[in-house]
């Protein structure tokens, strides 16, 4: 018998695991919330597997262990998203200088 393959659902709990308070994932911003979000999107539908993801994440972390955890997140999704052509770097880019340019809080809509 064959042990189930890594999934988002069972391992977020290795050592590469989210940062945790109370067992509850820590977010220091609606960024980090929206990237991790986008990555489980990604994964279930397709886009990439759970461990390819957490390989790109070892990496990321490896090659930079004084970056923030998210930040180091955020960047594993992008290789995921580039080397899979869903959205290329360059796409990624233009559209992160947009955001930028916007008002804060001009994405949060109310009534």
């Amino acid at each position: 018998m064959t042990a189930d393959p890594p999934s988002l659902d069972t391992d977020l709990l290795g050592p590469l695991s989210p940062p945790r308070d109370n067992g509850e994932l820590v977010f220091a911003a609606p960024w980090e919330r929206r990237v991790f979000g986008l990555t489980v999107a990604a994964c279930r539908s397709g886009v990439c597997d759970w461990e390819t993801f957490r390989q790109r994440l070892i990496r990321r972390i490896a090659a930079d262990d004084t970056r923030p955890y998210w930040r180091s997140w955020a960047a594993a999704l992008e290789d995921i998203l580039d080397e899979t052509a869903v959205l290329a770097r360059g796409e990624l880019d233009e559209q992160h200088r947009e955001q930028l340019s916007r008002p804060a809080g001009s994405d949060h809509h109310t009534g």
